[in-house]
């Protein structure tokens, strides 16, 4: 759906075509808040950000709008993440190592990202990301799945309703919302397991650091 069909599925479902009283740049803050709130909890909107290395720079920007890093990829090899506890094991407690080689991995702080060893050259770096949702103009695209696209039109409506103070209506559609955003985190585990089976990762499937 796109953002004016949503906003005219909310007017219609509150029987609201013609009324003033809900302006469509209210319902836009609506809609965006609505993103918001089901992304926070299931975590649904995706993107993947390709960038290249300098040699010898250690840190890099996160991608905008980034929430949390799913994966990080070095022409191609995954790096493992580690914590900045295991980054002093790698360098002997020497965080300003200006080691180089080929990247192996990394740790997130102040939404940088550091690798480790650092780049001895331009490389690929790939993120795999889930994002927050962007701000919603008319014409903007609802990064939010489709198929949670009339549930965001629920949570529209129920406040809407507590706008209009009729609050039997905003309970109810409120509740049909929580209830897609549990739905829309199972849909995101699933997603992301695709055909494998779940298994438990043990420390071994993990590898070992190796000191630089």
């Amino acid at each position: 759906m796109t953002v004016s069909e949503v906003l005219t599925a909310a007017k219609n479902k509150y029987n609201a075509i013609g009324d003033t009283f809900f302006s469509d740049a209210e319902l836009l803050t609506l809609l965006y808040e609505a993103c918001q709130k089901i992304n926070k909890t299931a975590k649904i909107i995706e993107a993947t950000y390709t960038t290249s290395t300098v040699a010898s720079q250690q840190e890099y920007a996160y991608p905008s709008n980034t929430l949390e890093i799913k994966r990080i990829t070095y022409n191609g090899r995954k790096l493992e993440p580690i914590s900045m506890i295991e980054d002093d094991l790698l360098t002997g407690h020497n965080q300003s190592t200006t080691s180089t080689g080929t990247p192996a991995t990394y740790f997130v702080w102040n939404e940088t990202i550091s690798l480790r060893p650092i780049p001895d050259s331009v490389g690929t770096l790939k993120i795999y990301s889930f994002n927050e949702p962007s701000v919603l103009t008319i014409n903007s695209a609802i990064e939010v799945p489709t198929l949670f696209h009339m549930d965001l039109v629920n949570f529209m409506v129920s406040e809407m309703a507590a706008k209009d103070k009729q609050w039997e209506h905003a309970r109810f559609y409120l509740d049909k919302f929580n209830v897609a955003c549990v739905e829309a985190l199972q849909y995101s585990r699933k997603k992301q397991r695709g055909d494998a089976m779940p298994v438990v990762q043990t420390e071994e499937s993990k590898g070992y650091l190796v000191r630089i």
